[in-house]
């Protein structure tokens, strides 16, 4: 990924959230499933520490 398609995914993020099919439609060339993977790598652990928190808060 270059830098300027990495700045329009997470800005896209932001406005959209997790709608993969709809911020590769924004970057020529690319598939929701190349974001989406891209994304999990960058910010998996993230998104695993969250879930653990809500897991812990609803018990």
């Amino acid at each position: 990924m270059s830098e300027q398609e990495e700045d329009l995914i997470y800005r896209m993020y932001k406005l959209v959230g997790d709608r993969w099919g709809l911020i590769a439609g924004r970057i020529p060339g690319r598939k929701a499933e190349e974001i989406e993977r891209f994304w999990i790598m960058r910010h998996g652990e993230v998104f695993a520490s969250r879930r653990e928190e809500l897991k812990s808060s609803e018990s």
